[in-house]
């Protein structure tokens, strides 16, 4: 059966082409076929990883950063309380924005740091710059990389170094379009692969439900989606809880970046939206909230929905969730649902990948509504699939010397 994304993907090439649709509508939908492949990649290295991860896994001063700059930094919040429980790793997540011009802030000296980065590409300068510049500070810093370029300069970078460690995934996870899609959700499931070094199997088995609740997705949300898309808004707030706060980041960013800017996005926690945030909510803004599918999470969830119709905040709400309840379709407009015939059972650490598909297509198809090219949004050149005139200097040098030393550019 045809969907509003599989109309799109089956239009004459040269038609996507001029509408800036070659690359993101498949790198969307082709995303889920990717998970088990990206599944295996780790399981392949599982034996490298556990050697790799032995020293920080044992009783000591030793923490964890998650690391990235804009999406690949919103893996860092779906993963952190998994790396958390499950490798009981003190875990932060620092963009490499943030470590290249404040590491003193985020990097302690004298304690066992494991680094993780994420990139797609590999080559923005904060990526090497945030790297070199740990190395520089600490002489206790070890490098897990997660990146969808093989080829990339922070691969490269880590080849044959000692206490680095880098995994590529598929190539056709290296996204083309402008927005990262595929990329994300492959290095969210890579980063809770690792998460489940010490029990690899079961993240297996949840990986199959994954691909099922994301196939569903695929399959339900596109129409539900695009009909959304055709009311007018230009404000949306995003919210979720424990590892889906990483969602609603993430999602905010690309409704934001694939329309242009033309809809400005907030994100927060459900409780947290009443400390001021609430504010932004008139009546040319939509809600978008990822449920948790605990029961004790989801009391707090919908609370706030339910206060949010009392008052008549905002256009409509658009809610993701495992399985549509009654009270669910009471405070929503739209809904999503991953497992509408309760199957799978996902824990909410696991859902990130999922829901994150729903954001996805906010942005896609608003993106097309408003006139965009999602491929390439930003007409005027604003943003750019890496990041360009950036320099990154080492800040030992300036300590020592007072000078601007170069240490990464583009």
């Amino acid at each position: 059966m045809q969907s509003s994304l599989t109309s799109i993907i089956k239009l004459p090439r040269k038609d996507r082409s001029e509408r800036g649709l070659e690359y993101t509508p498949e790198e969307i939908q082709g995303q889920v076929e990717l998970w088990p492949d990206t599944c295996s990649r780790i399981e392949h290295r599982l034996d490298d990883l556990s050697s790799f991860l032995k020293p920080f896994l044992e009783w000591g001063r030793n923490s964890c950063i998650l690391t990235g700059a804009g999406t690949s930094e919103f893996i860092g919040y779906c993963v952190e309380g998994l790396f958390r429980k499950n490798l009981a790793l003190p875990t932060n997540v620092f963009s490499t924005t943030k470590i290249v011009t404040n590491p003193d802030d985020t990097i302690i000296g004298g304690s066992k740091t494991l680094m993780v980065s994420f990139a797609r590409s590999g080559n923005s300068p904060e990526s090497i710059g945030a790297v070199r510049i740990a190395d520089s500070v600490s002489e206790n810093i070890s490098h897990l990389i997660i990146t969808c370029n093989e080829k990339g300069s922070l691969m490269q970078a880590a080849a044959g170094r000692e206490k680095s460690l880098a995994v590529a995934l598929h190539r056709k996870t290296n996204d083309n379009g402008l927005a990262m899609t595929s990329s994300f959700s492959n290095m969210v499931v890579a980063a809770q692969a690792v998460a489940h070094v010490n029990n690899f199997q079961t993240f297996a088995g949840y990986c199959e439900k994954l691909v099922s609740c994301g196939n569903e997705v695929l399959k339900s949300a596109p129409d539900i989606i695009e009909k959304l898309c055709r009311l007018e808004f230009n404000r949306a707030v995003f919210l979720g809880s424990g590892s889906n706060f990483g969602t609603a980041v993430e999602s905010h960013l690309k409704l934001q970046e694939l329309t242009s800017g033309s809809v400005m996005c907030a994100f927060d926690t459900f409780p947290g939206l009443r400390h001021g945030p609430e504010a932004v909510i008139d009546e040319k803004t939509i809600v978008v909230a990822f449920l948790s599918d605990h029961p004790y999470v989801q009391r707090y969830e919908l609370d706030l929905l339910l206060e949010l119709r009392k008052k008549g905040l905002g256009r409509a709400t658009l809610v993701s969730c495992s399985a549509s309840t009654e009270m669910i379709r009471d405070l929503s407009d739209y809904a999503v649902a991953y497992d509408p015939g309760e199957r799978y059972e996902l824990p909410d650490d696991l859902t990130p990948p999922v829901h994150v598909i729903t954001g996805q297509l906010l942005g896609l198809f608003k993106s097309i509504q408003l006139g965009c090219k999602p491929d390439a949004p930003s007409e005027s050149g604003v943003i750019h699939r890496v990041v360009k005139g950036v320099k990154v200097y080492d800040p030992v040098r300036f300590r020592e010397r007072g000078d601007f030393n170069i240490i990464a550019e583009r």
